[in-house]
């Protein structure tokens, strides 16, 4: 579960909770869902390690929070979800940290950028070896 973007934590929750015979819509569904919606959400512009430090934690205390609630409340699916997912849960945000990335796609777009801005590729030429990299990387396309 390397690099769970933000989008799949609270759509797996959801069909846990309906594992769990939770009502969708309901107000601990809502509860659940709202929470993990927030604490997975990545501000992007963020590049200060100190406050990405800070919101990891903040993050994680609230994953903590939402963990213990679908435990009173014996979601047990989605307490097992949560508790395999929370290790790898902010993989993307502490990758930041050290520059790295999970996504091929966004090292592509963070070489070529750099190119564009340090090498002064024209931006035909960077749409060329992008076009060429993603057709390697997504339909075996080798050139």
């Amino acid at each position: 579960m390397v690099g769970l973007e933000a989008y799949h934590i609270p759509y797996q929750a959801q069909y846990a909770l309906w594992s769990d015979g939770v009502k969708r819509k309901s107000r601990e569904w809502l509860h659940v869902v709202a929470e993990l919606m927030e604490i997975c959400a990545i501000r992007s512009l963020v590049d200060c390690p100190d406050t990405i430090k800070a919101m990891i934690e903040s993050k994680k205390a609230r994953l903590k929070k939402v963990i213990d609630y679908c435990q009173e409340k014996e979601f047990k699916r989605c307490v097992s979800y949560l508790e395999n997912a929370r290790e790898d849960m902010f993989t993307a945000l502490e990758n930041r940290l050290a520059g790295k990335t999970t996504s091929r796609v966004e090292r592509l777009f963070r070489t070529v950028n750099m190119r564009v801005n340090v090498s002064k590729w024209s931006t035909e030429g960077a749409l060329n070896v992008t076009k060429v990299r993603l057709a390697y990387y997504y339909n075996g396309f080798d050139a």
